[in-house]
């Protein structure tokens, strides 16, 4: 903290040490004005919902759970550093008919112990794990429909854990592959079923775009700025991508050929430029993420930054394809951005997902016992829009002559949905804090933002070199001691 013109005009701004510079202003009334600006940093911030993931697989039983009891806590330890992570859950056991309660209480333990432990969870049902899915699927699609339902029993009773559900069941690996399911019919009736059973609250997705628009029955995708005010849960599957970057054609998901996407040709795939285009409307609406697999030019860092930003991508594998992993390790950044000169494993994994960095704010204070203003103009240098909701706080430490201090809370959610802090852009965020009729006159007022998971309550971490407080980053403070005209002087 540091006085500005005390000499001149016996007025104290206080600000963060990411400050560059102020302006202030002050008169009698009580009025006061600030504006500040703040640095960025390459930190990794471990936010919910995006980075990297590590998966795991388990097979239900008739046996206890003692088994995936010991197994979990094997895969916990190595998954401690990511916050999201994938569980495939292997069906295959029950292929013939129901899941028995045994398998159920295993599915049930699962899914809470890792939640319970902090982590973001990804689920994929499968039949078969050795790319021999038409020998392990049931042979009948009831049987399919009859396990959604019942792992959609357990799955719902744990909305503030399963993020997304991956899938329809059917292909090798479930990657909705060389399955006897994948006939359009087919397709849509066990789609059709998933999201009827899950919860509106978990997102679900297909393995490409050509699926999705099968599944929708047409090529047009819905308003994004009215789904996404709207929080619609209508509109809810997105992608996963496990040839993401592997080719051309990212390793059969997209196709060779341009397609019109007219009404007649909905279900093919169009070529790279159009489908990544169709992802880039797509995916600022719900989620996108995969592998990154073969090492090749289209995930050289330049590339693959420009595609990944595109495909608004969230979340890739951290094991697997090690061959491009090591790749992106050596490579360089080249950027003209904050990360120019780090590493291309560095810039992706920090950049998946939302980053939101807090460029300047301009905050007000009329007259005392009325709204201040804060403004903020908050950059989202990540590749992804957040997919969940989140709620803004702005508290006001309010400490008179005396040193009393009052610590306002203001829920500032209704005037800002930071669903639409898009990436690529940045968003003015003009706030009205009411302050609660709290006196101002004479006192030092200090500003905080926090933003938080309206899910789980974490603080969703900001890409600024500014400590984190319990109260959330410190904006800056303004000083309504002091007595002079607004019209006297203006500090640069």
């Amino acid at each position: 903290m540091e006085k500005i013109l005390a000499a001149l005009l016996s007025i104290v701004i206080l600000i963060p040490a990411a400050t560059v510079g102020v302006n202030a202003y002050k008169y009698g009334t009580q009025s006061v004005s600030g504006t500040f600006e703040y640095s960025e940093t390459t930190s990794e911030l471990n936010n919910p919902y995006c980075g990297w993931y590590s998966m795991f697989g388990y097979s239900l039983t008739n046996g206890d759970s003692g088994e995936f009891d010991s197994t979990t806590a094997r895969y916990l330890q190595s998954s401690s550093d990511t916050r999201l992570i994938m569980l495939e859950i292997n069906l295959k056991n029950f292929n013939t008919g129901e899941l028995s309660d045994n398998a159920l209480a295993q599915l049930d333990n699962i899914i809470s112990t890792w939640g319970y432990n902090g982590h973001n969870i990804i689920l994929r049902f499968l039949y078969d794990w050795n790319g021999k899915a038409t020998q392990t699927e049931p042979a009948d699609i009831s049987i399919i429909k009859t396990h959604m339902s019942q792992t959609a029993s357990v799955v719902n009773r744990y909305t503030s854990y399963v993020y997304i559900m991956q899938g329809i069941f059917v292909g090798n690996f479930a990657e909705m592959n060389n399955s006897n399911y994948m006939d359009e019919a087919s397709m849509i009736e066990l789609a059709d079923y998933l999201n009827s059973v899950i919860d509106k609250r978990i997102y679900l997705s297909v393995r490409t775009p050509q699926h999705l628009r099968t599944i929708l029955k047409t090529a047009s995708l819905p308003d994004v700025e009215s789904t996404v005010t709207s929080g619609s849960s209508n509109f809810r599957i997105g992608l996963f991508n496990d040839g993401c970057l592997g080719s051309s054609i990212d390793v059969g998901t997209y196709g060779s050929s341009d397609m019109s996407f007219s009404s007649a040709s909905y279900t093919s795939k169009g070529n790279r430029t159009q489908e990544i285009q169709y992802q880039n409307s797509l995916c600022l609406m719900v989620p996108n993420g995969g592998e990154a697999v073969l090492d090749n030019p289209y995930n050289d860092i330049d590339n693959a930054a420009t595609d990944l930003a595109a495909m608004h991508v969230s979340y890739l594998n951290r094991a697997h394809d090690m061959s491009v992993l090591n790749k992106w390790k050596r490579q360089i950044y080249t950027g003209n951005d904050a990360f120019y000169g780090t590493t291309a494993y560095q810039y992706i994994g920090t950049h998946m997902g939302y980053r939101y960095v807090l460029r300047d704010s301009a905050i007000s204070l009329k007259s005392y016992k009325q709204a201040a203003s804060v403004n903020l103009n908050v950059d989202n240098v990540g590749f992804s829009p957040a997919y969940r909701d989140f709620n803004v706080y702005i508290y006001a430490s309010v400490t008179d002559a005396e040193g009393n201090t009052d610590m306002v809370q203001c829920d500032v959610t209704s005037q800002t949905n930071v669903r639409t802090w898009y990436p690529g852009q940045t968003t003015n965020v003009n706030l009205s804090i009411p302050l609660d009729g709290t006196n101002t006159a004479d006192s030092t007022i200090t500003f905080y933002l926090k933003i938080t998971d309206k899910t789980s309550g974490e603080t969703i971490k900001l890409a600024n070199d500014i400590a984190l407080t319990q109260y959330g980053y410190e904006l800056g403070s303004l000083d309504t001691t002091a007595a002079v005209p607004l019209s006297s002087v203006q500090a640069d």
